[in-house]
């Protein structure tokens, strides 16, 4: 299905979008790029949204809608002079295409556009439905919030998100929530601490309780809801004469299926209520932030941080199918043994249900790193998976199957 002819035309296709920094917030220059190559690849209907992001559609006729969604954004690149390659070169070294977001996920948009093209000119008068490629803005900030737009738009009824996953198709993953923990004091010349109130020596206290007491649930598949502490600081900040009047601890809340946000927070909460009368003078609270952003297109993007955990059985059809397009594809039909990194599937699969797998090239070792790469044969073998789910979920003989 992939000759030499196309495998050229997805590896340098990757390499361009490699060459173009777009990150979060600055995709314009990216997703103006997609558009024109959906156009000439003959996409019918390619747009782009209030937030920027970028979707075009092959129509097939009356049948379900698979939307296959990558992000445009990445990571900044802290300091590019501790790459070996020019992060934003394309360059092309021992079978490898090295640059930001070649992994994370530019590889796998470059592969779903090629593989839609490509099962268009094979396969289209054998396909029923609607094959979508959404390439979706701010995913690096707001997991899902860009998503909600292209749901709006297409309401599919299968989704596949390629964040990397080693060729293994992912049936769920944990959810995510933010929070925050803060603690008032009372401020005090530090050469005389007891007149004030140490903020952050009662933070300090506190996340030591915090850990000891949170006793995390547990998932056969998912594994644990962990709670980790990512950042601390205190007010007023590059202080040393000054007791801190204020502390703020943010944790990392991994979530499970069936965790709500108000669940979530009141278990946080209930450890603070205990702390109270175990640390003296202790002024504690905790939330969920609200998030907010400006996209490139200028419109207000909101965010929330807080993104449901989401699973589907083995036996569900549209894993099934998966699992025999990549066969078909002459794929190993593997399935994870565990979840990945959260993605956009936390909106699709956590919020509305919507049947979802994670499926793309590359291994997720190598998102966010320097030198970040992807393997020009994972590159092949993401574009023959992406081609063969699309030729499955949409094939005529599946649908009969599934009604049955």
């Amino acid at each position: 299905m992939i000759g030499s002819a196309r495998r050229e035309e997805l590896v340098n296709l990757c390499r361009e979008f490699v060459k173009i920094p777009s990150p979060s917030g600055h995709e314009r220059q990216l997703a103006g790029f997609v558009r024109e190559c959906m156009s000439s690849l003959g996409f019918e209907d390619v747009r782009v949204d209030y937030y920027g992001s970028v979707t075009g559609s092959m129509d097939f006729g009356d049948g379900p809608c698979l939307v296959l969604e990558a992000q445009l954004d990445h990571v900044n690149v802290d300091d590019p002079f501790k790459w070996k390659y020019y992060p934003f070169g394309g360059f092309i070294a021992d079978g490898k295409i090295y640059g930001r977001g070649a992994t994370d996920q530019k590889g796998s948009l470059a592969a779903m556009l090629c593989a839609a093209a490509f099962l268009k000119d094979d396969w289209g008068k054998r396909l029923s439905g609607r094959l979508v490629v959404s390439a979706t803005v701010h995913q690096e900030r707001f997991e899902g919030a860009s998503s909600r737009l292209v749901d709006e738009v297409w309401s599919p009824d299968f989704v596949v998100t390629g964040e990397a996953s080693g060729l293994a198709l992912e049936r769920g993953q944990r959810g995510r929530a933010e929070i925050v923990v803060e603690v008032a004091g009372k401020p005090a010349h530090s050469a005389r601490p007891e007149y004030g109130i140490n903020a952050a020596s009662r933070m300090a206290s506190l996340v030591c309780l915090i850990v000891e007491s949170f006793s995390p649930a547990k998932d056969a598949f998912l594994g644990e809801g962990i709670l980790e502490l990512t950042n601390l600081v205190s007010f007023p900040q590059n202080s040393t004469g000054q007791v801190p009047s204020l502390c703020r601890a943010v944790f990392d809340r991994r979530l499970l299926p069936g965790e709500s946000r108000t669940a979530v927070l009141q278990q946080v909460q209930r450890i603070l209520k205990e702390a109270e009368s175990r640390i003296p003078d202790l002024k504690a609270k905790a939330w969920i932030p609200d998030a907010a952003d400006r996209c490139y297109t200028g419109a207000r993007i909101l965010g929330d941080h807080f993104a449901p955990a989401w699973l589907f059985p083995e036996d569900h059809l549209f894993i099934k199918a998966c699992l025999e397009g990549l066969a078909k594809a002459g794929l190993e039909p593997r399935l994870a043994k565990g979840p990945g990194f959260g993605t956009n599937g936390c909106y699709y699969g956590g919020v509305k249900g919507v049947p979802t797998v994670v499926f793309g090239p590359s291994s997720e070792n190598l998102a966010h790193v320097d030198d970040e790469y992807i393997e020009v044969e994972e590159l092949v073998a993401g574009c023959r998976g992406y081609y063969g789910i699309a030729a499955e979920v949409l094939s005529r003989e599946w649908r009969l199957r599934t009604r049955r």
